[in-house]
């Protein structure tokens, strides 16, 4: 059951190659080809996020697809969209290594 004082993250958010309907969430200049769970997590940590890795959760829209989430307590002031964008903006740093 969900945490309703946690943001869940998918990696699937920041995929540059699916659409908006496919589950992208961020701007395509933000979003990166493929990434992995533990590119989201390295990501999430250098912005000091507390978050935790469960890596077998599965995106509902693909459940078929293993890509495992990451669970963020929620922080005031921060609602999703900002933390999706922030993330975004780090993973673009850490996807080109």
């Amino acid at each position: 059951m969900r945490n309703k004082k946690q943001h869940y993250v998918y990696p699937v958010y920041f995929d540059g190659k699916r659409t908006r309907s496919q589950g992208r969430r961020v701007k395509k200049k933000l979003a990166v080809e493929s990434p992995t769970i533990e590119e989201v997590a390295q990501a999430a940590t250098k912005l000091g996020v507390d978050m935790e890795i469960n890596l077998e959760a599965k995106y509902p829209r693909f459940w078929w697809l293993p890509s495992g989430r990451i669970q963020v307590k929620k922080q005031e002031g921060v609602n999703k969209n900002k933390l999706l964008k922030k993330i975004g903006s780090q993973l673009k740093k850490v996807h080109k290594k």
